[in-house]
């Protein structure tokens, strides 16, 4: 029977392929089952869960700023964010065209904003916020054809007193991507601190960000919750500033360009920090639009720049009292020995001439700061010599941040033989000597500089370190001056005030013990003759007036600097004088009748009553 088992042969051989073409098979989809299963595992799962499941961010509210008096400086109100899912986004250029047409932004910006969040994958990005109602409406009603775009209930900053506290406050912006790289906590389109208070306090007002996970339909509308954490606020803040003077700084400073510093002199509290012109802090407590942006960063008269702390200014005759004290206490002047006054005088073969033309005549230490003798200065500079002038200055802390806690603050310019060496290359040249002595010439103080120079003059000798919340400033630092100096410079600035030929007299009708000093920092010179008033605005020196009371026992110094204000007398004294009679409690009414002060803008001087120079 061989010939049956020939015949079979032929079956089994086809059984066999079949059989390993099955088992073939059967390994494809093992193998293709073990990469979904295994290897594709996590993708295929989040890609299920996102049809399905939708993880919101939930924004934690920033934490409440209030004043030294519990006044709000700065709080959140009630507003809409929108947030784009980009795994849902199926169509950008519709998408784009859709928020542009409801009034979101340009399609260039939207479009901009949606390729961002796009490369951010799987999470959420806030796109808009403050939404309009009409906007939110808009966007519900277009929820079938936009899953993409969700509505979510958020706070905005709200700064009740606006521009005047703009620079404290600071800005709000958008995360950056070195950010988001360096903090997973935070996300795409979040806001944060970028200037001022905002940003120096992050830590503090930013609190922490909560999610909830929520099931949604096919049409994106949400079905349940599963889970949810919720947001941790941002705690409150409370500042050293004294908002009732802040306010009456900016109205006494009123549309001029310039800054005032107001400082506790023992502590070194922040009682006013106002620079003008400024911003509308509203404008950053959101996205902001690049327009805007460019706007602001254009505007000549720098809204942005904090001046107080940020811009920098020749001293003039502000520094004069502290020179004064610092020659006293090294022996380099005694307070009898005096100079006289002829209105010029001539050093190192070069003619310096005094800011009266006539002279003051005999003048010693008080009498010199009480009339602002440059003759007396232009001497007490030639003995000294560059480098202690610099030494003195750097002692009341120019030169040198002060350490407050706001970013950006500059360092200022003390300039000295080494400084001259180095950065022009060649040796310091002796007379520059003589105008430094003035406060003119390369030597440059910021107006906190200068507030906190001056306190060290009225508080015994104390550096100390300006700051806006209790207990950030470092312990003051004592400056080693005797106490003679400084009472010495103190009796000139008070005669600076009350004395019959003192630059600010006229704030001594003040029922108020005021004092201070006078400053000019000059821009250009101008031709004999001519008076400030003349002269277009950008060529006008810049005003400046340091300022305390009570005279006896200082509870606050005020510096102020007005930009091309003309004259410090007529034009900053009267700025500090106002904000001075505010804290000690004299009746507006009464301030009025007394302090009349002229007002010098880029448009024009007022013609209002006049001081001398």
């Amino acid at each position: 029977m061989s010939y049956v088992r020939d015949d079979l042969r032929p079956l089994q051989r086809r059984l066999a392929a079949l059989l390993l073409l099955t088992l073939f098979g059967i390994l494809i989809l093992l193998s293709r089952l073990w990469v979904l299963q295994v290897l594709q595992q996590e993708r295929w799962r989040r890609l299920a869960e996102s049809n399905r499941l939708r993880k919101v961010p939930l924004e934690a509210p920033r934490g409440t700023v209030k004043d030294v008096n519990g006044e709000i400086l700065l709080d959140n109100r009630p507003a809409f964010q929108l947030l784009v899912f980009p795994e849902e986004m199926k169509d950008l250029e519709e998408t784009t065209r859709f928020l542009a047409s409801i009034g979101i932004a340009s399609e260039q910006e939207v479009g901009s904003r949606l390729k961002k969040a796009i490369k951010t994958s799987f999470l959420p990005s806030v796109i808009a916020d403050n939404l309009t109602f009409s906007q939110v409406a808009a966007i519900a009603a277009h929820r079938a054809e936009h899953k993409e775009l969700e509505v979510h209930p958020t706070t905005r900053r709200r700064v009740p007193l606006g521009p005047v506290v703009a620079h404290v406050v600071g800005q709000l912006g958008e995360v950056t991507p070195e950010q988001l790289a360096q903090n997973p906590e935070l996300r795409p389109g979040q806001l944060v601190g970028r200037s001022g208070l905002e940003r120096a306090y992050q830590h503090v007002l930013g609190g922490e960000q909560g999610n909830v996970v929520v099931v949604v339909d096919a049409l994106g509308r949400q079905v349940s919750t599963l889970e949810e954490e919720k947001p941790v606020p941002g705690r409150p803040l409370t500042v050293t500033l004294d908002l009732s003077l802040q306010r009456e700084a900016a109205k006494a400073l009123g549309p001029q360009v310039g800054a005032v510093v107001a400082l506790d002199p023992k502590t070194g509290a922040v009682r006013v920090l106002l620079s003008q012109p400024a911003f509308d802090p509203d404008l950053f407590a959101g996205h902001l639009e690049p327009q805007k942006w460019q706007e602001l960063v254009a505007d000549p008269l720098h809204p942005l720049n904090n001046r107080a702390l940020q811009a920098l200014y020749p001293p003039g005759s502000t520094i004069k009292p502290l020179y004064a004290a610092a020659a006293l206490a090294s022996g380099v002047r005694t307070p009898s020995q005096g100079v006289f006054c002829t209105g010029a005088v001539t050093i190192y073969g070069h003619p310096y001439r005094c800011w009266l033309k006539g002279g003051h005549g005999h003048v010693a230490l008080e009498e010199a700061i009480e009339v602002s003798c440059d003759t007396y200065f232009y001497y007490l500079a030639r003995d000294a010599g560059i480098d202690r002038l610099a030494s003195w200055a750097r002692l009341f802390g120019l030169g040198s941040p002060t350490g407050i806690e706001l970013s950006g603050e500059a360092s200022g310019l003390v300039p000295d033989d080494a400084w001259s060496r180095r950065v022009r290359g060649q040796p310091w040249y002796a007379g520059e000597t003589i105008s430094v002595g003035i406060g003119q010439g390369p030597i440059l103080v910021t107006p906190l500089q200068l507030a906190v120079a001056y306190a060290a003059l009225v508080n015994g000798g104390y550096l100390v370190t300006p700051h806006l919340v209790e207990g950030q400033g470092k312990p003051p630092k004592p400056l080693g001056l005797p106490a003679e100096a400084l009472a010495a410079a103190r009796r000139g600035m008070e005669r600076v005030v009350e004395g019959n030929r003192g630059t600010a007299r006229r704030l001594g009708a003040l029922p108020a013990s005021l004092a201070g000093k006078t400053g000019t920092a000059q821009v250009m010179r101008k031709k004999e003759g001519v008076t400030w008033r003349e002269l277009p605005w950008e060529q006008r020196h810049h005003a400046l007036f340091v300022g305390y009371a009570p005279a006896e026992d200082p509870r606050l110094v005020v510096a102020v600097v007005v930009e091309h204000g003309g004259d410090a007398a007529s034009v900053a004294a009267p700025v500090a004088g106002r904000i001075l009679a505010k804290a000690l409690g004299v009746p507006e009414e009464l301030v009025d009748k007394i302090i009349v002060a002229e007002v010098s803008l880029p448009e024009g001087p007022a013609e209002l009553p006049g001081g001398q120079p």
